[in-house]
């Protein structure tokens, strides 16, 4: 059975560990990487890893935020793309319709 590939990407890291628990509990997933910056989400696909088939990305990060980091994996021209869900406790309809157009899903 395939399992989707989840790489977690939030500098919080109580929220990524209760994250990846959960998601390793569930028998169709399996968290393949966590970034705790920008810089190390771009790492991860740079260094040539499979992609996961989703990135779970906080908008607010260190050293590059969340839509730097959408930004920069478009250029990156990978493929296939991950679905793209962000995560955000800031509202603003600007900046949620930026992340859409720059690819992410949710």
């Amino acid at each position: 059975m395939h399992k989707i590939e989840v790489l977690l990407a939030d500098d919080n890291r109580e929220f990524t560990n209760l994250l990846s628990e959960y998601i390793s509990e569930q028998n169709d997933m399996n968290v393949t990487g966590v970034a705790y910056n920008g810089e190390e989400v771009l790492s991860y696909f740079e260094e040539g890893r499979k992609v996961p088939d989703v990135l779970i990305l906080d908008i607010i990060m260190p050293h590059l935020d969340g839509l730097g980091v959408l930004e920069r994996i478009k250029e990156l021209n990978i493929s296939p793309m991950p679905k793209i869900i962000m995560l955000t406790a800031f509202g603003q309809e600007n900046i949620t319709q930026k992340a859409v157009q720059l690819g992410a899903s949710y």
